[in-house]
């Protein structure tokens, strides 16, 4: 969750999130978040809690933390299993999965998602297509890793699908998006079980690049550690020139799988919901 302080929100639907924590190094005092809305001029800075531990998703924390460091960790170097492809890694959840050569991944303590007033939905081990289409307004689809405090991992995909389209599906200047919630589909991702939900969005026109007609929220839940669950979440356009194809998308969600890092690079300064950190 986020400290208190004024911000000044300009009319934008939709606001895009991107968060990356920058390390202050200086006596080790604390870690600045940066939030950058994709609208000049709309940045806001303040104290934060450690990376990835963001939204209502993720934490039950209402406080930021006194005092605390993140360091930049870097790009994934753990090998792709699709042949030609890269990776995309959440520190703090564990989680890895494959990422298509041509998409942006930036280093794993950014956080991407979506603001609507006091409501977010964010993700971490983000990667994005064409960050910066649209005039630079605009990501015709993006990706990452959350958590849910439900075990059931149905439920926890229809809850993490339901949110996202509801959050990103609000808008300043014109009527909210409306959604279709589909059928819980079972799967075995990576040898473990995984339910998978999409949300379909029907965005209110007029329509343009920033604006498709149609967007579609996937979540897909795999059991986590201590009863609850990991959650990848797609985002992405329909229906437009230059949207991600249903089987790139579906390959990259049925890659998720536990990165395998040691207990030193999960380290977590403060709960987070949905991991394999162990």
């Amino acid at each position: 969750m986020y400290p208190e302080y004024p911000v000044a929100k300009p009319p934008r639907s939709n606001r895009p999130l991107v968060f990356t924590l920058i390390a202050v190094s200086v006596l080790g005092l604390v870690a600045i978040l940066v939030v950058a809305a994709m609208v000049p001029g709309h940045t806001v800075t303040g104290t934060a809690l450690p990376a990835d531990q963001y939204g209502f998703q993720d934490t039950g924390t209402t406080k930021p933390l006194p005092t605390t460091t993140t360091t930049v960790a870097p790009k994934s170097d753990i090998a792709a299993l699709t042949p030609g492809w890269q990776t995309a890694y959440s520190i703090s959840r564990n989680a890895v999965y494959d990422v298509p050569s041509d998409w942006t991944v930036p280093t794993p303590t950014t956080i991407i998602g979506f603001e609507s007033g006091s409501d977010r939905v964010v993700m971490s081990g983000a990667a994005e297509l064409s960050p910066k289409s649209c005039d630079g307004q605009h990501s015709k689809a993006m990706t990452g890793v959350t958590g849910s405090k439900l075990g059931d991992i149905a439920a926890a995909a229809k809850d993490v699908a339901t949110n996202w389209a509801i959050v990103a599906g609000k808008n300043d200047d014109r009527p909210n998006s409306t959604y279709t919630l589909g059928d819980v589909e079972t799967l075995t991702v990576q040898g473990k079980p995984a339910a998978h939900v999409t949300a379909t969005l029907a965005n209110p026109g007029p329509n343009d690049c920033s604006h498709p007609a149609t967007t579609v929220v996937h979540a897909l839940a795999v059991a986590g550690n201590s009863g609850q669950s990991v959650v990848m979440v797609v985002y992405a356009d329909q229906g437009v020139d230059g949207v991600a194809a249903d089987a790139t998308l579906r390959q990259m969600y049925t890659s998720l799988r536990p990165a395998g890092l040691a207990a030193s690079a999960c380290k977590q300064d403060n709960p987070v919901v949905g991991t394999w950190c162990g």
